[in-house]
């Protein structure tokens, strides 16, 4: 739906600008957003950091999961021996230690999909500034994100990515 949304507007868009006259010149650029966050430096070191965070995470959640593992094969194996009342205790601390490590993987993805947008919400804004900048300068009538499905069809002697890395870049 969005996408079908988005099409129309440009459709329309261009529709509103080619018909205020041909005297007018109409420039129209492409990016790519995704490969211009993957891309440039500040993508490639949110994208470290990211990882850093992301690997942290993981060891932690490791060692809550070997503590699991080991209570459950203390369990199994040595649950006939064991006494009724040390067994359920076992039980248990089994049970309470495999909750705690579903909280914090479940507290853990979320957490990293917030860390995740709040980096690319970022980007793109400064990424926005830096394309509203470079179209006027370069008198572009308008610019289109290339990825969505919005677009269906564009040459590639209209795409600005590289030169929209370039200033990102250069900025910071």
């Amino acid at each position: 739906m969005r996408s079908l949304f988005v099409s129309a507007l440009a459709v329309s868009l261009i529709g509103a600008v080619a018909s205020q006259g041909a005297a007018q010149e109409l420039r129209i650029g492409v990016i790519n957003l995704q490969r211009a966050l993957n891309e440039s430096e500040a993508g490639k070191q949110a994208k470290a950091r990211f990882k850093e965070q992301l690997d942290r995470l993981q060891v932690d959640l490791e060692k809550q999961k070997n503590e699991v593992d080991a209570l459950k094969d203390q369990l199994a194996k040595k649950s006939l021996v064991m006494k009724d009342e040390e067994r359920r205790g076992l039980e248990k601390e089994y049970q309470r230690k495999l909750r705690e490590f579903e909280r914090a993987y479940e507290d853990t993805q979320g957490e990293l999909q917030l860390k995740d947008s709040e980096l690319t919400r970022d980007l793109i804004k400064e990424l926005q500034t830096i394309i509203q900048d470079y179209g006027r300068r370069g008198g572009y009538t308008v610019i289109l994100e290339q990825a969505g499905g919005a677009l269906l069809y564009a040459t590639e002697t209209i795409d600005v990515t590289d030169a929209i890395i370039a200033e990102f870049n250069q900025k910071r």
